[in-house]
């Protein structure tokens, strides 16, 4: 019986620590391989293209109905379908947020809630569904812009019409392998095809992707991924 006790020993320290450490380094491997956070922000970003598609279609069907789009219907002196503007969603333009009144211009800033009595227009017409405005790109975009929702409406009656946003996976900050624009206020939108663009005159780093609210003052710029 003592001779079979004996025999029945377990690992010994050094090997126990040996297998530790093996473990490890195979999960340090494995997090540098899958990077749990460019995925999280990959799937984030995935949402947003969602949502910014959906604002996208629902301007399409609103025109279609009324012949104008949100931002058209604001101001003492309306904009027209040849007007460029630039947007943020919690704009009474943007369509989404509380509408203001008809004297409010397009660029006024609205309060985003779902329980408001005067929803935006894409909202108040059922172009978007009102848990719409529980979204994260229409909260707190005043303190934090880099989480909203761009509109970006070029010049001309056949100027197109751009929903941005600004990706946070560096795979989707690529300018060769994905659409992305420099926007500034009243200029129309540079498509970027390299990682440093003459027409942006910013190279692609923290400081263009963190300001994004620069944009809106003619002669600044900021860089975008844009729908469609």
């Amino acid at each position: 019986m003592k001779n079979k006790i004996r025999q029945m020993k377990g690992f010994t320290l050094v090997e126990l620590l040996i297998v530790i450490a093996l473990i490890a380094i195979l999960s340090v491997a494995v997090l540098a391989t899958i990077n749990p956070i460019e995925q999280s922000n990959k799937a984030k970003d995935s949402t947003v293209q969602n949502d910014a598609a959906e604002v996208m279609n629902s301007y399409e069907r609103y025109y279609a109905n009324a012949q104008a789009y949100p931002w058209m219907k604001y101001g003492t002196i309306k904009a027209t379908v040849e007007t460029p503007l630039l947007l943020t969603s919690n704009n009474v333009g943007f369509g989404v947020c509380d509408a203001g009144t008809i004297t409010d211009e397009p660029n006024t800033i609205s309060t985003c809630s779902v329980t408001s009595t005067n929803p935006g227009l894409l909202i108040n017409t059922d172009e978007l569904k009102t848990a719409f405005v529980g979204k994260d790109e229409f909260k707190n975009v005043s303190t934090s812009p880099e989480n909203g929702l761009w509109l970006y409406k070029q010049a001309g009656s056949g100027g197109s019409v751009y929903v941005c946003y600004i990706p946070k996976a560096k795979s989707n900050r690529e300018p060769t392998t994905n659409q992305l624009y420099c926007l500034s206020n009243n200029v129309p939108p540079t498509r970027l095809d390299s990682r440093v663009d003459a027409a942006c005159v910013v190279p692609i780093d923290a400081t263009a992707w963190g300001k994004p609210d620069a944009a809106l003052s003619t002669g600044t710029v900021a860089i975008f991924k844009c729908v469609p």
